[in-house]
């Protein structure tokens, strides 16, 4: 028994003893961090920490028509907050125009705002939802681009019973030529001082009607001449302008109607006061015409010619590429180096091989072109 109780006791020694050394070594250290998940690539706190990617941005545009001294954007997303309170933020105007009216442009974060009222504090647009491929507002519709933005509809204006377009600097322009009932018809063509028009091959001194068709050339002249050089046997009457008698289709075309000036000319396609466009493509509800679009930078309206040529020495020229006009009068004191009363003023507005002609130039006066009318501002009452 003895034997027994001694050999539990050291068993149960043994035992302590196995105990003992499986425990883990304690430490007076604190303990520190939680170390990494992965020892071989410890945290570094002087690592840079990455830039926040920019946010996408839209931008919007809005072509004020309405003249607005300021233009605000108020823009928010549905469901959501305003970008800013009411009227918004205000837009900027860009060197951008179209048709005269100035362009604005408001840039913000695209997750902002699918929705947009322009203003300005009082007046406003409707409550507009837009699309990033059509950024470009004007009056009513969005549009991709401004070269997609429509004139505006102009109320037709009349004197003596003939539309007229206003410039805008004191000349109104008759809406088409003699002869023509629509801006994209050519009309009539006439040899200056003639009230008929006539057969292509006609068109000739030898046919002229201020001619005495001895010689059939440009020196004997019977009307209209200031140097008995050109005159038959001398004959001359100063008279440089041509004479209301003469007017081709008077009497539709009564009142102040009259040929333009060598200078209402050159004011037409003065680059301070126009903006001209060569190859327009013209469409109406009479048809579809090809020539050069004037419009004025003054008010916004719009001319059309439609290229017409010329008919010289009995043949039709550059009707696919010129526009010509008769003008007033005979080279006067602004021409002294072509002082020639077989000659007159017209608007030449053409393109040949890429280079564009816009100027009043001079004509022999038994050619035949057609005749676009104009009437003063100031006259229109009279």
């Amino acid at each position: 028994m003895k034997k027994l109780i001694n050999y539990m006791a050291m068993a149960l020694a043994c035992l302590s003893m196995t105990l003992v050394a499986c425990q883990p070594p304690t430490t007076d250290e604190p303990s520190g961090p939680d170390t990494p998940s992965n020892p071989d690539q410890p945290s570094n706190p002087d690592q840079p920490v990455e830039p926040e990617q920019p946010k996408d941005s839209t931008t919007l545009y809005f072509v004020n028509a309405e003249a607005w001294a300021t233009v605000n954007a108020y823009a928010w997303l549905d469901g959501g907050n305003p970008i800013v309170a009411w009227p918004g933020e205000a837009a900027t105007k860009t060197d951008q125009q179209v048709h005269n009216f100035d362009v604005y442009s408001y840039k913000f974060q695209s997750d902002l705002a699918n929705r947009i009222i322009f203003n300005d504090g009082t007046n406003q647009t409707g409550d507009l939802t837009f699309e990033a491929s059509k950024p470009y507002f004007y009056k009513d519709a969005w549009y991709a681009s401004l070269e997609e933005i429509p004139a505006p509809e102009r109320p037709k204006t009349y004197y003596k019973g003939n539309e007229y377009i206003d410039m805008g600097y004191g000349v109104c322009w008759a809406a088409y030529n003699v002869g023509a009932t629509s801006a994209i018809e050519k009309g009539n063509f006439y040899a200056w001082g003639e009230t008929t028009p006539k057969a292509e091959s006609e068109y000739k001194w030898n046919y002229y009607k201020w001619s005495a068709h001895v010689n059939n050339d440009a020196k004997e002249l019977t009307k209209y001449c200031y140097d008995a050089e050109y005159g038959y046997n001398g004959y001359t009457d100063d008279n440089r302008a041509v004479d209301r008698v003469d007017y081709p289709d008077a009497d539709n075309w009564p009142g102040k109607w009259t040929f333009p000036t060598e200078s209402d000319m050159a004011d037409l396609v003065d680059p301070e006061k126009s903006t001209i466009q060569m190859g327009y493509d013209s469409t109406t509800v009479a048809g579809t015409a090809r020539g050069v679009k004037i419009t004025s930078k003054k008010n916004g309206n719009v001319l059309f010619f439609p290229y017409t040529g010329v008919i010289e020495n009995g043949w039709l020229y550059d009707d696919f590429r010129k526009v010509a006009i008769w003008g007033n009068h005979l080279p006067g004191d602004s021409r002294p180096q072509e002082q020639n009363p077989s000659k007159v003023v017209y608007l030449n507005i053409n393109i040949n091989q890429a280079i564009v002609t816009k100027r009043v130039d001079l004509m022999n006066r038994c050619n035949g072109m057609p005749v676009r009318y104009m009437v003063y501002t100031s006259q229109l009452d009279e």
